[in-house]
């Protein structure tokens, strides 16, 4: 069994799924590392990854879930701009190269790590969202189960 590259936590350049079709890689994009399934998973290696995006929230409100950093704050996860970090917005994705286009370079494409306190939040929060309210979360990837 290969080990993963990644580690819940870890800020990393994947294909990032649209939308349109979400069981096909999309364009190259940093996304955050939720949880990583082991191999004995009937999917093989896998990273729950949420989105992230450059582009400022322009809403006064933050629904659960979307948070964001500016500048400073980005930098202590390793990352050189401002973003916002939306937990509703999963992608189910397996990790090769086709999903992680930086998978096989030195570092893995691996950008940042959120702190063990950030990580905490932000895994309780996409943990309430898988348990107790699945339906605001956007399912992206290819191995979400069916009905699901």
């Amino acid at each position: 069994m290969t080990p993963s590259p990644f580690r819940r936590g870890d800020f990393v350049w994947c294909a990032f799924p649209q939308s349109e079709t979400p069981s096909q890689p999309g364009p190259r994009h940093v996304g955050y590392i939720a949880r990583v399934l082991g191999a004995a998973q009937p999917v093989g290696l896998a990273a729950l990854v949420a989105y992230t995006t450059s582009r400022p929230w322009t809403s006064a409100a933050h629904p659960p879930g979307v948070f964001t950093f500016d500048k400073r704050e980005a930098a202590s996860f390793g990352q050189g701009r401002a973003f916002v970090l939306d937990l509703r917005r999963l992608a189910l994705m397996p990790v090769t190269p086709a999903w992680f286009p930086s998978i096989n370079q030195t570092g893995g494409g691996i950008q940042g790590r959120a702190s063990a306190i950030w990580q905490q939040r932000f895994n309780l929060m996409v943990e309430d969202f898988l348990v107790r309210r699945p339906e605001i979360i956007e399912r992206l990837g290819p191995f979400w189960p069916p009905g699901e």
